[in-house]
């Protein structure tokens, strides 16, 4: 796809001094210059040209000297070598396109830019671009030196068809005469269109510098900020997050706007038009969202504004009237708060809200007082309060206090029982001030809240009894707590009479060594495996000699005072590697090992490699981290490791007393000792 073929290159160069200038290196041919309020000086090896503001000149190739005077922005087009097109292909010839950047909502980007130079027989065929839905173009004429004929063809696979076409009859002079042309390309079907620009003149020839703009008017573009500025082209729909205590505000448009609300999920208002300028919106009961659609094939600015009329901290309508009953879900009544706090609110008659009722919630001993207070300000002068102190089981008023406006606000006070009680804020007569529609013209009443709280305990402190539920619950629930603290204790027990069994079996059956050959006959080396596995954690309970003395004499074994190691190599069935197996023992002395390690060393030949370890230990190459030893403990490690080498030397090292100590024996196991 090529992107742009230009026949001339526009340069377009901002100058901020009095005198600027520039060398160029052109080709034989026309260039052209324009200039707004200033002056342009081309030379050539130090000898003028031309000076002017607007002019077309003959230059050969080679370098020119540009200079400018006014410090302002000009054009200048110099030939170039490329040419476009001067017939539009037939719509089945092959044709590429240009490649236009599709905006949505501004800022706008630039686009493209497009330039060139025409003369009366031929024209120049652009192919901007290949679509296959509606599409809207904007087409900014920067500067042009003679009339020029713009039109735009659309093309399918069998016919073409014409779809704006605008006559410019005099020259657009640069920053001076702008013109901005909108074509709206209408597809009636999903098939491909190709979209063709056409310059002609009837002038002998014509200088132009144009941009292309390409805009998407298909999409929704959802707004989540509650005020700004929305820039566009085109028929848009603007979708805004809007609740029934809402009210938008059209600040400034310069487009008709078409509004609709959707009200719940699958319902939806009839649209409204509202002329360019300002305009307010307010939502319906139950609407959740605003959407704007706006008319125009121009581009546009909208600027708007969400206002919240809610009531209270949750910011919801307050009904005009109390529950129904004292059952009545209430959670739709404003909530006032008993601390010290200020509630704001509005009477909104353009929605028909002339009364609000507040929930007051009170709470303690059954015969404490509550002293409540509210101080209402705001534009409150014609406005009227009522406290209803209620009966709870009747569900009817035991007293009511009322209050009106005096000195700036209205001050009410009440004592109130202990339940649920209820705020009355309303405009009297408020019915006879209602507009004829919904979102008429009329008042909004905004007030706030400054609300007091006193409790005084009076009576004896109420006692419950338990709810005998709540009894049922609460034994099952120490069972069940009881049981589950009990489980892990259980487990160990269990888990310890295991290892003492093992550990009996282990000291009744001697030479172990010849056990673990005699259960690979039996159940196979894998389950051989496991079983030796079980058995380690019960040799540790044995005593040091008896669990040596069970497994035979050792192929290896090392004493001194602070440690003691004894190896015995297993029968290489165990494995499925062609590793060898070892189980190596170590009985610590009176004192710790701190950060222990064992290494498995290779007198001859290459170093050994550790494939498992059982237990589970930390190992690399041939070195496994024991990390402490407590003193008097017993450990028993079986290791398989690969390699070469014939024999296997065991080296223990770590820190006794914060004082570095090692252990290696003197002798080593041979691999092939049993064979030889």
């Amino acid at each position: 796809m090529r992107v742009e073929i230009p026949l001339l290159l526009v340069i377009l160069l901002l100058s901020n001094f009095v005198s600027a200038s520039s060398v160029f290196t052109v080709e034989e041919g026309e260039l052209w210059v324009d200039c707004n309020n200033c002056s342009i000086e081309i030379s050539k090896n130090d000898a003028i040209l031309a000076n002017g503001s607007n002019y077309a000149l003959d230059v050969d190739q080679g370098q020119i000297e540009l200079e400018s005077y006014g410090g302002e922005d000009y054009i200048l087009v110099l030939p170039d070598e490329e040419n476009w097109p001067n017939q539009r292909p037939s719509p089945m010839q092959q044709s590429d396109h240009l490649n236009i950047p599709t905006q949505i909502l501004c800022p706008c980007e630039l686009g493209l830019s497009l330039e060139g130079r025409i003369t009366s027989d031929q024209p120049d065929i652009i192919h901007i671009d290949t679509v296959n839905e509606s599409t809207h173009y904007k087409i900014d004429l920067m500067a042009s030196s003679d009339d020029l004929l713009i039109s735009v063809f659309a093309q399918n696979l069998t016919n073409e068809w014409l779809i704006e076409s605008f006559e410019i009859s005099t020259p657009v002079r640069y920053q001076s005469t702008s013109t901005s042309l909108f074509v709206q390309h209408d597809a009636v079907t999903s098939e491909e269109n190709r979209i063709f620009l056409q310059l002609e003149t009837q002038s002998p020839r014509s200088f132009y510098s144009m941009n292309l703009s390409k805009f998407d008017t298909h999409s929704i573009h959802e707004l989540t900020q509650p005020n700004g500025f929305v820039e566009g082209f085109g028929p848009q729909v603007i979708s805004i997050p809007f609740n029934h205590t809402q009210e938008a505000r059209i600040i400034g448009s310069d487009a008709i706007i078409s509004q609709q609300l959707f009200v719940q999920e699958n319902s939806m208002s009839n649209p409204i038009l509202h002329q360019a300028g300002q305009s307010i919106i307010w939502a319906m009961p139950s609407t959740i969202q605003l959407e704007l659609s706006v008319v125009t094939n121009q581009s546009w600015i909208i600027e708007y504004q969400i206002i919240d009329h809610g009531d209270g901290l949750e910011k919801i309508e307050a009904p005009a009237m109390l529950p129904q009953t004292n059952q009545t879900d209430n959670q739709s009544w404003p909530l006032l708060p008993l601390e010290k706090t200020q509630v704001s609110g509005e009477l909104s008659l353009p929605i028909m809200d002339y009364v609000d009722v507040y929930r007051i919630e009170t709470s303690g001993w059954d015969e404490s007082i509550h002293l409540f207070q509210v101080v209402i300000e705001g534009d409150v002068r014609n406005l009227e309060a009522t406290i209803w102190d209620m009966n709870q089981d009747l569900w009817i008023p035991l007293d009511s206090t009322n209050a009106s406006f005096s000195m700036k606000s209205i001050t009410i006070s009440s004592q109130l029982g202990l339940g649920t009680h209820f705020l009355r804020i309303q405009l009297p007569n408020g019915s006879d001030s209602l507009p004829q529609e919904w979102g008429g013209n009329a008042s909004v009443y905004a007030y706030t809240l400054d609300i007091y709280y006193e409790l005084v305990d009076e009576g004896e402190e109420p006692w419950f009894p338990p709810n005998q539920e709540a009894v049922t619950w609460g034994e099952r629930v120490r069972w069940i707590l009881g049981i589950g603290m009990l489980l892990p204790a259980i487990l160990l027990a269990w888990n310890l009479r295991i290892q003492r069994n093992q550990a009996a079996e282990i000291l009744e059956n001697k030479e172990r060594i010849k056990w673990v050959k005699q259960r690979i006959q039996e159940v196979g080396a894998k389950q051989a495996s496991k079983d030796l596995e079980k058995s380690l954690s019960g040799l540790a309970l044995l005593e040091w000699e008896d669990a040596i003395l069970s497994w035979g004499e050792p192929m290896l074994r090392h004493m001194t005072e602070g440690i003691d190691i004894a190896a015995w190599a297993l029968d290489e069935q165990l494995t499925d590697d062609d590793s060898w197996p070892l189980l190596v023992g170590i009985k610590v002395g009176t004192d710790n090992w701190e950060i222990a390690g064992m290494r498995f060393e290779a007198p001859e030949g290459e170093p050994w490699e550790i494939k498992s370890v059982k237990p589970r230990l930390l190992s690399r190459d041939d070195e496994i981290f024991l990390d402490q030893l407590s003193a008097e403990s017993r450990t028993f490690v079986q290791v398989n490791i690969s390699g070469s080498a014939a024999m296997v030397s065991v080296h223990i090292s770590g820190m006794v007393n914060e004082v570095p100590m090692a252990a290696k024996p003197s002798n080593a196991i041979n691999r092939f000792q049993e064979e030889e």
